[in-house]
């Protein structure tokens, strides 16, 4: 057997102690930015204004299934060889162990993903323990099961230049080993 392997996302004002969103959904499917804070809301249904920032996105990796240990986390929110952002538009992330409530100002301690990294030169992740990425001290291995990464942060933010309309498929990249 394998590990089964999901993103999820957590939504809504900080809660809890460690903190998470008052939503958690742990079969997301995409990673539409828009100007709502949710994951299953049609992004055409809130689209972001040339001039201003998407929600932030809190996800995470999702490990369930039969494994003996996750090890080796790296992420990249735009790995090659997937569109590229038109401009005006940049791409924003970060890897983290606070959930803070989603907004649309700028995130602060990110990288710039506006080019596609490849994933061997994506930012490390660590793996929670426990199905909470706020939760403890992060460590790069997990045997527990079910288990999360770290947070997943990112955001599109865009200038007053950014076209209007769909912007390029990207792809969002989570490598780990399993044995």
């Amino acid at each position: 057997m394998a590990a089964t392997f999901n993103f999820a996302e957590d939504n809504g004002a900080s809660s809890g102690s460690p903190a998470r969103g008052t939503t958690t959904n742990t079969t997301v499917t995409t990673c539409n930015w828009k100007n709502l804070d949710d994951a299953t809301t049609a992004y055409s249904s809130y689209p972001i204004t040339a001039g201003n920032n998407s929600y932030a996105k809190y996800q995470y990796g999702y490990f369930s299934g039969t494994f003996n240990s996750i090890s080796a986390g790296l992420w990249s929110p735009h790995t090659a060889p997937s569109g590229a952002l038109a401009t005006g538009l940049t791409l924003k992330g970060n890897v983290s162990t606070t959930y803070t409530t989603p907004a649309t100002t700028a995130i602060s301690g990110s990288t710039d993903y506006t080019t596609a990294v490849a994933i061997g030169s994506g930012a490390t992740v660590l793996f929670a323990n426990n199905t909470n990425p706020s939760t403890g001290s992060p460590t790069s291995s997990t045997t527990t099961n079910p288990s999360a990464t770290q947070w997943l942060i990112t955001q599109l933010q865009t200038s007053s230049s950014a076209s209007p309309g769909d912007i390029a498929s990207i792809t969002l990249t989570l490598q780990y080993n399993e044995n």
